[in-house]
């Protein structure tokens, strides 16, 4: 299962699934030593205990793969946007 660091506090660190399932709470100790916030993960489970996580592997670039993906989608969102004359209508008095 992918997963995203969103949050190191303390000891802790939240994941988030790609699967839209809840966060994942694990200790900072870990992951790598050189995490970053947005680092995207692979996490392995245990095949007889599937709530034991055995391993969790980080994806390399997959953060910035995934940055450039947004900013090209916003990107066509904004040119989308640009010269599109918006017109207010008026109310007719009653």
């Amino acid at each position: 299962m992918r997963v995203i660091l969103e949050e190191l506090e303390g000891d802790v660190a939240r994941l988030i699934p790609d699967n839209g399932n809840d966060p994942i709470e694990i200790s900072r100790w870990n992951l790598p030593n050189e995490v970053v916030l947005g680092d995207v993960f692979e996490i392995y489970y245990e095949s007889n205990r599937p709530s034991i996580i055995e391993k969790i592997n980080l994806i390399p670039n997959e953060r910035n793969r995934r940055l450039e993906k947004v900013k090209t989608k916003r990107e066509i969102l904004i040119k989308r946007t640009e010269g599109k004359k918006y017109q207010v209508k008026r109310l007719k008095d009653s």
